[in-house]
């Protein structure tokens, strides 16, 4: 008997050291900010019944975006680069045949995303979430603010601009694109939805850790 009273208090403490281990490892780990991913569509059929369509992907640094706000992002300077890591639009069923094809983040200068006045629920779909735009908007439709350059909205926006001699899709409008630097098809926002997070390199660490000294306290404890 005891043997086996010194036993527990001494698994106890190898369970105490483990979590301590772990707490402290992930203090030490340096922070860092949320990605967010959104699949998005800009449909030619909602626009003006054309074929056209771009689908891609970007991908925000949370500590980058101001909700509610206007957010504007140069993909020329460091901090743009940092706010958008991650961009990937194919056009596809165009009118001009050369510009469908894959467009990723070097062709483009400019990231426009909006929030509107009130702010969105960036983990559900943003298309459809009410705005505060005077006349019970939603995000995704037209309001524009008048003699605003470039174009601005009540509701929000999100636009991308290609850089020049590019022809990667463009923002012509508020939610909208046009194929080929903006000048063969109109194209109109029709969905933006976030995927499911993925752990960060920090977090799939700790739960490795974790596991490791699981297995090593059972192997102790058949030993």
């Amino acid at each position: 008997m005891a043997g086996l009273t010194t036993l527990i208090p001494r698994r106890n403490r190898m369970k105490k050291t483990l979590l301590t281990f772990l707490f402290l490892l992930a203090s030490a780990l340096p922070a860092t900010a949320t990605l967010i991913t959104y699949d998005f569509i800009f449909s030619g059929a909602a626009y003006d019944g054309s074929g056209a369509e771009a689908r891609g992907s970007i991908t925000f640094e949370s500590d980058y975006i101001t909700n509610p706000g206007r957010n504007i992002f140069d993909l020329t300077t460091l901090i743009g680069l940092t706010a958008v890591p991650n961009l990937t639009v194919t056009v596809d069923g165009s009118s001009f045949g050369p510009v469908n094809g894959t467009f990723t983040r070097p062709n483009f200068s400019l990231v426009i995303f909006d929030t509107s006045l009130t702010g969105l629920d960036l983990a559900r779909q943003l298309v459809g979430q009410t705005t505060a735009s005077p006349n019970g908007m939603t995000w995704g439709q037209i309001d524009p603010i008048p003699d605003s350059n470039p174009p601005q909205s009540y509701t929000g926006d999100f636009q991308l601009f290609a850089v020049a001699g590019s022809s990667a899709p463009s923002g012509i409008y508020p939610f909208q694109l046009g194929t080929g630097n903006g000048t063969i098809d109109g194209l109109q926002l029709t969905s933006m939805t976030p995927r499911a997070p993925a752990p960060e390199p920090a977090t799939w660490l700790l739960i490795s850790l974790g596991l490791g000294g699981l297995a090593l306290h059972r192997r102790r404890r058949k030993g």
